[in-house]
């Protein structure tokens, strides 16, 4: 029996099943074709959502950082032996200023749903917990003590997300809170 023989005989023996799959090598390079193109697209939308997120996080600013020494620009160091700092009187020295440091303002989110039976806020100041609302004649309220900056937020009506009508919306499709200092001088 030759090779020939042999090898034709050894394929009449495969099941139909190897046959096709040897023979459809087109097939194949389509089926990988899709997969790599259902991996491409699975990972852009994780990209994406963590993106987002990551958007999310810097929305969030907070007052100017203040150096503690003050403006050194265009100050004079002097060495600590100086004949201008012996002369000086300890009295004349200016006392420092501290830095005042940004306290929290009360911040009142209301939404109006007289049919909810549950709502709740979540936003970037909770880390994206629910916090409970109560309601009075229709009025969801609550109030939260927030830094002064801009923060992303939505409500939670019966367990569905729900935008403040009445607040800009971020690309994110948040609605955003803008808390400003108050001035106690």
């Amino acid at each position: 029996m030759s090779d020939r023989e042999g090898a034709r005989e050894e394929e009449s023996h495969r099941p139909l099943r190897f046959k096709i799959m040897t023979k459809s090598k087109g097939f194949w390079a389509v089926i990988a074709v899709i997969s790599l193109a259902a991996a491409g697209f699975s990972g852009y939308s994780i990209y994406t959502r963590l993106a987002v997120q990551f958007a999310c996080d810097a929305a969030e600013t907070g007052p100017a950082p203040e150096s503690p020494a003050g403006n050194l620009i265009g100050t004079k160091v002097e060495p600590a032996g100086s004949a201008e700092q012996a002369a000086a009187p300890p009295e004349l020295k200016e006392p420092k200023e501290e830095p005042r440091k940004p306290k929290a303002v009360k911040t009142v989110f209301e939404y109006k749903s007289a049919s909810a039976k549950s709502v709740a806020l979540a936003g970037s100041f909770t880390k994206w917990k629910e916090a409970r609302m109560t309601r009075k004649n229709g009025v969801w309220r609550t109030e939260v003590y927030i830094l002064p900056g801009n923060y992303l937020y939505h409500f939670v009506a019966d367990g569905k997300k729900a935008l403040d009508p009445g607040k800009t919306k971020a690309p994110s499709g948040e609605s955003i809170a803008v808390v400003a200092a108050e001035d106690n001088k």
